[in-house]
């Protein structure tokens, strides 16, 4: 960016000097600074050094933007980041729940099968989803 504004800028100084030169001595006019009094001052000269000043003013600006713009897009990017870290952790939060709870309806749908047939509840032993079944050892030296 500050190229371009800089090519633009030495364009625009050119044509100013190159239209001045062709002013004959009719376009003056005098320039009161408060404390002093220009007289017969050539127009294209009042207009390039009121466009030069201009341009100094505002090159701060124009040259700050770049380094404002990188740190707030870099600020952007780690807010969508942490944006999308809670999305997924919010969506795995949720998918856990409803395994939870389905693995405990399931839980309770064989407690509620194992009261009212209580044989086949000694051959289908009933755990928890999260459990891990353990081996009693009387039951492993048998084998």
């Amino acid at each position: 960016m500050p190229v371009k504004l800089l090519g633009t800028v030495a364009l625009l100084i050119i044509v100013t000097i190159f239209c001045g030169f062709n002013l004959d001595d009719e376009f003056r006019c005098d320039i009161n600074l408060l404390f002093h009094t220009f007289r017969d001052v050539p127009v294209f000269l009042t207009v390039l050094i009121s466009f030069f000043a201009g341009v100094l003013l505002m090159m701060p600006f124009s040259f700050g933007n770049a380094k404002f713009r990188a740190a707030q897009k870099a600020a952007d990017a780690k807010a969508r980041q942490e944006r999308e870290t809670a999305r997924s952790q919010a969506k795995a939060d949720a998918q856990a729940k409803k395994d939870a709870d389905r693995a405990e309806r399931a839980r309770k749908a064989q407690e509620k099968q194992a009261k009212k047939h209580p044989e086949a509840a000694e051959k289908a032993q009933v755990t928890a989803a999260n459990e891990v079944p353990v081996i009693k050892p009387e039951a492993a030296a048998a084998k």
